[in-house]
């Protein structure tokens, strides 16, 4: 609710408006030209074909990979790295990607993730930037700067807004 989708969601709007001649929702923008544009958000999972959300979310990641090995400069977009799978998994196959996508020098990687707990392993590589949006908690209410901070949120919300919706008391009456 912060805004992580909705910034990564406008950079690739911006970008590639920018890149075929438009203008561009913002103040000011300074760029670098890139070959391609690559999304990994809104992945769903397909029964008709069997396939899972995870599974179709290690294709998105494996198409990914096969594209970003030419050598050409993409922008790639990542919402929520492994939310298919348990946490655990999650955590492993978010820090296998993260470290084999580092690798890649020519591109511009941006991706979110709610595990904060894999910036711990990941905080001593000098090629990473870490950002989160700030979130102000104030007798079970929120609200949002919408500005980005440097570090990483360790903000776990989602039971509160759980209760402020009044799930918890609906449950409770069951």
């Amino acid at each position: 609710m912060a805004g992580k989708s909705t910034l990564i969601k406008s950079v690739g709007a911006s970008v590639f408006l920018a890149h075929i001649g438009m203008g561009v929702p913002a103040s000011g923008m300074r760029l670098t030209m890139f070959d391609g544009l690559i999304s990994n958000i809104n992945v769903v999972d397909n029964i008709a074909k069997g396939e899972s959300f995870f599974f179709n979310e290690v294709q998105r990641i494996k198409n990914t990979v096969q594209k970003i090995s030419d050598g050409k400069k993409w922008l790639v977009l990542i919402d929520e790295l492994f939310k298919g799978t348990n946490v655990e998994d999650a955590m492993r196959c978010s820090l296998s990607v993260i470290k084999g996508l580092i690798k890649v020098k020519t591109s511009l990687f941006i991706l979110s993730t709610h595990l904060y707990e894999i910036g711990d392993e990941l905080q001593e590589l000098p090629t990473i930037a870490f950002r989160h949006f700030e979130t102000m908690v104030t007798e079970d209410a929120l609200s949002f700067s919408y500005q980005l901070k440097e570090g990483i949120s360790k903000d776990r919300l989602g039971y509160l807004i759980l209760k402020r919706e009044k799930v918890v008391d609906m449950l409770e009456k069951l």
